[in-house]
């Protein structure tokens, strides 16, 4: 059964909040902003899902969306979006490339790193939502492919938007093992579209490495034994590969893990989630020495970590350290 979703009983003072929490809703947490000199959003979204895969057609006015990351620390979504256009046009932005894709083109994007979509006037577009398991399976690499417009050219792209606006129409039809198949048609097709336009990018292996390396580190932050000999063997990786993949950015890999972990330190103390003292906190994230923490947090951040203490909090620091 599909969801509909719509501004039109919607005032449109209150359209863009009412708007920016549907998308969100739909997708992943988003910033709208309504474009062309506006001050409200139209629009409708109808949502529906086959099998792993979440489809939705989005109508909508003039805007801009921003996955911001603040949204990103603020969420687990792991997800990948196509978004196909059908009417309209959208300027894709993320990681440092913009794509136009208008005419039935489209392009990925990815939910765990900032993205922009720019949105001209009555625009259609046709969005797949999908696991990233689910892409990476097929397309290791697709971390490195994401605001690269897929034209509609006869081939991956044509096939795909109309299977998917077949399946807009019918999909309530599908009996549950075909809308499984189904399903991974709809994944092969992006592989497809994608895998074509792969060996023009340059470093996309060493880019989709990068990722694969930043989510084990990640997942494995508060590890006192993380290290790259560490990384090394769980992801079968040599220790070269590793320090290559963030060399080529002018980063070390250790130097990216003390950065998470300061990060994580600063997120604790500004949600007031940690209820113990500084040292307790730093400690924890594997630093031993204060005064070094206490440097590395205030070169990264431009203030002392304490700033950022409740008062309670700094009240049993200062007793502890007498």
């Amino acid at each position: 059964m599909a969801k509909v979703v719509s501004t039109a009983a919607v005032s449109p003072r209150n359209s863009v909040s009412f708007w920016t929490e549907s998308v969100s809703d739909t997708f992943v947490d988003l910033e709208c902003r309504a474009g062309d000199g506006r001050e409200s959003i139209d629009g409708e979204i109808v949502v529906q899902s086959l099998a792993s895969l979440d489809l939705a057609r989005v109508r909508a006015s003039a805007q801009s969306v921003h996955r911001t990351p603040a949204a990103i620390r603020a969420s687990s979504d792991d997800y990948y979006l196509v978004g196909m256009q059908t009417e309209g046009a959208c300027l894709v932005t993320q990681d440092g490339r913009s794509a136009a894709i208008h005419n039935g083109g489209f392009a990925l994007y990815d939910t765990t790193r900032p993205y922009s979509l720019l949105l001209t006037d009555h625009f259609e577009q046709l969005v797949i939502r999908l696991p990233r398991a689910a892409l990476e399976r097929h397309l290791p690499e697709a971390a490195g492919l994401t605001a690269l417009a897929v034209n509609a050219d006869p081939g991956a792209a044509r096939l795909l938007v109309n299977t998917i606006q077949f399946l807009a129409n019918d999909i309530d039809a599908l009996s549950p093992d075909i809308a499984l198949s189904v399903s991974q048609g709809v994944e092969h097709l992006i592989v497809a579209g994608l895998g074509g336009i792969a060996r023009g990018v340059p470093d996309v292996h060493r880019f989709s490495r990068r990722k694969l390396i930043q989510t084990h580190i990640l997942q494995n932050l508060g590890d006192e034994s993380l290290s790259i000999k560490s990384i090394a063997s769980e992801l079968h990786l040599s220790p070269s590969s590793i320090h290559r993949a963030f060399a080529a950015d002018g980063e070390t890999v250790m130097g990216w893990v003390w950065q998470q972990r300061l990060n994580q330190i600063r997120e604790s103390l500004l949600s007031g989630k940690h209820h113990g003292t500084l040292t307790d906190l730093f400690v924890t994230w594997g630093f031993s020495d204060p005064a070094h923490f206490s440097r590395a947090f205030r070169q990264r951040f431009g203030h002392a970590p304490s700033d950022l203490l409740r008062p309670t909090a700094v009240v049993q620091d200062q007793g502890q350290q007498a």
